[in-house]
């Protein structure tokens, strides 16, 4: 390798590793969030490149330190775990959530509401509801007879359907979220469907800001599914988890191919209050540019 050609690849393993520290600075900047997304295929091109430099091992080494900080817990957090059996899942779980992001303008809903309600989820949670695919919740109707939905960006708006009586004035709508009390069994817990706006350079830590303090004010247990628009590992994960006294629910997925290329990210997630992390099926798409989630989670105070 000709001394010019490995300055090239330093200069490119430099800019690599320089993006893929960036990424864990979500919490100072909103670009940390943006990069964060990018956390998988930089640490593979920045230890590909390390790998093929080699020396001075004394360079290289901090650099493949910091590579494997970065894949080893994506990779562990992949990993769905042993998990009992169908029959023990279901014992164990005190709800199932169905999110989805339906998208705007979904040509045909008749597999995706077959497979609702196939699976039978407790609550139901949507984004991208729009004129051209309200025939979802109408279709469901009979079987989720409590539905609350709200306008949002032109894109569509988010809803919240469930099989439980909704708490009489416990709707509401608020930036990008549709938020509805129902009774279950087990007590009174919040359903929430939210809908964030893509990271920095777009709105996504502003509307955080707003969310905040409505998140604070519903008191008692609560699930939330969402189309985040961020990964799990992302500093906007973590503030909607903080507000909502939440965590994320099961293994890290991908639900959503990047325009470009065509890379996979987890970027739909469901949370839960409680200590127990549940557990989550990725489903097709059926039509939509997401993936959905099938979730089962113990909810506690």
């Amino acid at each position: 390798m000709t001394a010019a050609v490995r300055g090239i690849g330093w200069a490119a393993a430099a800019v690599t590793l320089a993006a893929l520290a960036a990424g864990y600075g979500g919490a100072l900047h909103p670009a940390g969030d943006s990069l964060a997304v990018f956390r998988v295929p930089l640490a593979v091109a920045a230890g590909l490149l390390l790998a093929m430099l080699w020396r001075p091992r004394r360079a290289v080494a901090p650099g493949l330190a910091l590579v494997a900080l970065a894949l080893l817990p994506r990779l562990w957090a992949m990993w769905p775990g042993p998990g009992p059996g169908p029959e023990g899942v279901e014992a164990q779980a005190g709800l199932v959530i169905y999110q989805k992001n339906l998208l705007f303008n979904l040509p045909d809903p008749r597999r995706l509401v077959a497979d609702i309600a196939a699976r039978s989820p407790d609550v139901v949670t949507l984004q991208e509801v729009s004129p051209r695919n309200r025939a979802v919740l109408a279709a469901l109707r009979d079987r989720y007879p409590y539905q609350h939905d709200c306008a949002y960006r032109a894109v569509g708006g988010t809803a919240v359907l469930s099989r439980w009586p909704a708490v009489p004035g416990s709707a509401r709508c608020a930036h990008g979220l549709t938020a509805l009390q129902v009774e279950t069994p087990a007590g009174r817990v919040w359903a929430v469907s939210l809908h964030l706006r893509w990271p920095w350079p777009h709105p996504q830590a502003a509307q955080l800001d707003r969310l905040g303090p409505v998140l604070r004010a519903m008191r008692g247990p609560m699930v939330i599914g969402g189309d985040f628009n961020s990964v799990a590992w992302s500093d906007a994960l973590a503030r909607v988890a903080r507000a909502s006294g939440t965590r994320r629910a099961g293994h890290e997925a991908a639900s959503f191919a990047l325009p470009y290329g065509g890379f996979g990210v987890a970027i739909d997630h469901v949370l839960a209050s409680g200590a127990r992390p549940g557990t989550i099926e990725v489903l097709d798409r059926m039509g939509s540019d997401h993936r959905g989630i099938l979730a089962r989670v113990t909810v506690a105070p």
